[in-house]
């Protein structure tokens, strides 16, 4: 994508990712964590800030926030990266995404959209039509 992007941390496994998404409203730690599913040829890229709760004493990627932060662009062009080196490290592993609500899953779906021929170049694309 052809968007600046944030410089992101990984583990060994590259199934961990963070960042930081500095803008109007300050600087945010975001996370991309990519977590198996039921079927173990199939992750889940779950994406959001990082927060502690104090209930469970974790910290947790809290997938409901919206910073208006003005990096929206830098932000998933950041996490587009990441299944970049996700799939690289883990070539026979598919990525799974989805919003947690309609607006996020519209975003992520129109930013696919828009780089669809740059990102079919190295994925293979699918969609669900609601």
């Amino acid at each position: 994508m052809n968007y600046d992007k944030y410089d992101i941390s990984k583990d060994e496994s590259s199934t961990i990712f963070n960042f930081i998404s500095m803008g109007n409203k300050g600087n945010f730690t975001k996370v991309v964590a990519y977590t198996p599913t039921k079927n173990p040829s199939i992750y889940n890229l779950g994406f959001g800030d990082l927060k502690y709760d104090l209930p469970t004493k974790k910290y947790i990627i809290d997938d409901q926030v919206t910073n208006d932060n003005g990096d929206i662009r830098i932000v998933l062009a950041t996490v587009a990266k990441t299944a970049y080196e996700f799939t690289t490290v883990n070539p026979h592993i598919t990525a799974f995404l989805r919003g947690s609500d309609s607006r996020r899953t519209n975003t992520y779906k129109r930013a696919i959209m828009l780089n669809l021929e740059e990102l079919s170049e190295t994925f293979d694309i699918w969609g669900k039509n609601n």
